[in-house]
C-alpha cells in the first residue's frame, strides 16, 4: 500500500520518492528542476511536471516536502526553530498549503542557531531526522556549504557551515588560478593541500596566502600544473577540518559523512589525512528523514 509522497527540493535539484507503508521505496524520480533553474518559476507547475502522474494515481496520499523549497526564494517559506530541535519539534512545526487540485503538500521548517555565528540549514534538518540514532555524533554534510552538525539526544544541537564548495568553485572557475589548472587529478597534491591546510601554524600563514602559493609554485616549478586544482581542494578540505575541530566538533568517536558518494569519499579520505576515521552514512537519508517526519506528525 503507498503511503507517502517525500521530497528533498532543493538549489538546483529535484527529489521525489513514492513510499509503500513499510518505508520501502517504491518509485523514485531525480532531475534537476531546482528552485533556482531559471527565472519567473512557477513551483506548482514544476511540481505537476515532476510527479504529476503520482497525484493523479494517489489522490489521497500525503505530500511532505524539505530543502531550499522551503526558504524565501521557494515556495513556502517555513520558520526557522532554534537549536536544540528536535524530531518532534520538526513535525509539530509542518507548514500546509493546498495546490489547484486540492492536494495538501506539508512543509518542514529550517533549523537556525543565533550564536556563537548565526547560522541556518534548510534540508540538512531532515538528513538528520533520518539518522535515527540515539547515540551523540558528529554528522558531516559536504556540498557547496558544507555542515558539521553535532547530534545528542536526538537533537540538532549545534551546527557550523562552511563555504567550501562555493569558495573552490570560484576559485577555480573566476579567478587568476584558473588559468593555471589542468583537468589532471593528482592524489599526491591533495595530500599535501590537506596536511597543509589542517596543520598550518602562525610562521607559515592561513588560507589566504597559502591559495597565492597555489599561484606560485608552479610559476617557480616547485609543484606541476597538474596537481595545482586537486592541491586546492585539499587546502580548503584541511581548513575546514581544522576550523570544525577548534570549534568543538568531537572527532574522538567516528563522524559521520552523509552525501552524494564522490563528495563523501573526498571528505573521508581528507579526514584520514587528518588523522579521523570516519563512516559513510546510508543513501536517501533524506527520504528516511522525510519517512520519519511524516510518522511522527501522524501524516501517516
Amino acid at each position: 500500500m503507498t503511503t507517502l509522497i517525500a521530497i528533498d527540493w532543493g538549489t538546483t535539484s529535484f527529489r521525489a520518492y513514492l513510499f509503500d507503508n513499510n518505508e520501502n521505496i517504491i518509485d523514485s524520480i531525480s532531475s534537476p528542476a531546482g528552485i533556482m533553474q531559471g527565472d519567473d518559476i512557477v513551483f506548482e507547475d514544476v511540481l505537476y511536471a515532476q510527479i504529476g502522474s503520482w497525484l493523479n494515481n494517489y489522490p489521497d496520499i500525503p505530500v511532505l516536502a524539505s530543502g531550499m523549497i522551503t526558504s524565501r526564494q521557494g515556495w513556502v517559506e517555513t520558520p526557522y526553530l532554534s537549536c536544540p530541535a528536535s524530531l518532534n519539534d520538526l513535525s509539530k512545526n509542518l507548514s500546509e498549503r493546498l495546490t489547484r487540485t486540492g492536494h495538501k503538500i506539508y512543509f518542514v521548517p529550517g533549523v537556525c542557531q543565533k550564536t556563537p555565528i548565526a547560522n541556518i540549514m534548510r534540508g540538512e534538518e531532515t538528513q538528520m531526522a533520518g539518522l535515527n540514532c540515539g547515540k551523540p555524533l558528529t554528522a558531516i554534510l559536504p556540498g557547496t556549504h558544507s555542515k558539521w552538525i553535532r547530534m545528542e539526544n536526538e537533537k540538532i544541537n549545534h551546527f557550523s557551515t562552511f563555504m567550501t564548495g562555493e569558495i573552490f568553485a570560484a576559485l577555480t572557475q573566476h579567478t587568476i588560478l584558473a588559468r593555471l589548472l589542468t583537468n589532471d587529478e593528482d592524489f599526491e597534491g591533495f595530500v599535501l593541500g590537506v596536511q597543509q591546510g589542517f596543520h598550518s601554524q602562525k610562521d607559515s600563514g592561513g588560507i589566504l596566502s597559502k591559495l597565492f602559493g597555489a599561484r606560485a609554485m608552479p610559476l617557480l616549478d616547485l609543484m606541476p600544473r597538474e596537481s595545482i586544482k586537486d592541491y586546492i581542494s585539499g587546502l580548503l578540505l584541511g581548513t575546514e577540518v581544522q576550523e570544525a575541530v577548534k570549534t568543538g566538533f568531537g572527532v574522538e568517536s567516528k563522524p559521520f559523512i552523509c552525501g552524494a558518494k564522490e563528495l563523501a569519499e573526498r571528505y573521508r579520505k581528507a579526514l584520514e589525512i587528518c588523522g579521523i576515521q570516519t563512516e559513510l552514512g546510508k543513501p536517501d537519508l533524506a527520504a528516511s528523514g522525510l519517512f520519519r517526519i511524516a510518522i511522527t506528525a501522524d501524516l501517516i
